[in-house]
């Protein structure tokens, strides 16, 4: 080891091919839907930790629905990591909800490791964005530190969107 810290990733990408997205909204008017991706040449899989997750939301978090997309082979990765499946967003829950429920999940996972580790945090999710209506993939790699400064950004950013003025 080099005593090189991993660089925390957080961006927006636009989704060139939205079709199943599309679909899913079609389909779906509501909550979270978990999807498999295409990881090399296993194909498409989950990742194990969407299980959980599915899991410990319909139990803390019942009013939001939460569904898996079809059945497909898991991936297990064996690291300190958590990886979180690639998620689609219906119009009812918004970046700043999923992200305070990926932190709340997190809090829970975490309640019994020890002061000193600092595990990595892998998710993405696909929403549309409004008023634009441009679907757009968020990718987020990096700690839990990083996760709860994003968290409150947006909710700095929802605040100031709340006091403007109309013109």
């Amino acid at each position: 080891m080099l005593g090189i810290e991993p660089k925390d990733l957080v961006e927006f990408v636009p989704v060139v091919d939205d079709r199943e997205y599309r679909a899913f909204q079609a389909a779906n008017s509501r909550g979270i839907l978990i999807v498999p991706e295409v990881y090399g040449e296993a194909g498409r899989v989950l990742t194990s930790d969407g299980g959980d997750f599915r899991k410990w939301t319909k139990h803390n978090a019942p009013s939001i629905s939460i569904q898996v997309q079809e059945k497909q082979p898991l991936l297990v990765r064996r690291s300190a990591s958590y990886w979180l499946p690639l998620v689609f967003l219906a119009t009812d829950i918004a970046l700043p909800i999923y992200l305070n429920l990926v932190a709340s999940y997190l809090y829970d996972k975490m309640k019994g490791a020890l002061g000193n580790e600092k595990p990595r945090v892998h998710f993405s999710a696909v929403f549309e964005e409004t008023p634009s209506g441009v679907v757009k993939r968020f990718n987020f790699e990096g700690d839990v530190d990083a996760l709860q400064k994003l968290i409150k950004k947006f909710d700095l950013n929802e605040f100031l969107d709340d006091t403007r003025t109309p013109d």
